[in-house]
């Protein structure tokens, strides 16, 4: 069952990060299973896990702004 991600942190930490660190670590990779993030908010596994090193978690692909970037001259040119 998939929790929110603010109930996942209170949970699991003890005081809970700031919420910034939170979605830090989201885009890292450092929760997994990998939050998903539907309206406003991300959702988790319930049994999650904080990894420390961000490699052993899978990055989010979603996140990687440079594999969308498409700079002008390339669309030009296409």
């Amino acid at each position: 069952m998939k929790i929110m991600l603010k109930e996942w942190t209170a949970r699991n930490f003890s005081p809970a990060p700031h919420k910034n660190t939170v979605v830090k670590w989201v885009k890292e990779g450092r929760i997994f299973p990998v939050p998903i993030f539907i309206g406003r908010a991300y959702f988790v596994e319930e049994t999650a896990q904080y990894l420390p090193e961000p490699k052993l978690a899978p990055l989010r692909p979603d996140l990687n702004r440079e594999a969308r970037k498409i700079r002008l001259v390339d669309r030009i040119a296409a």
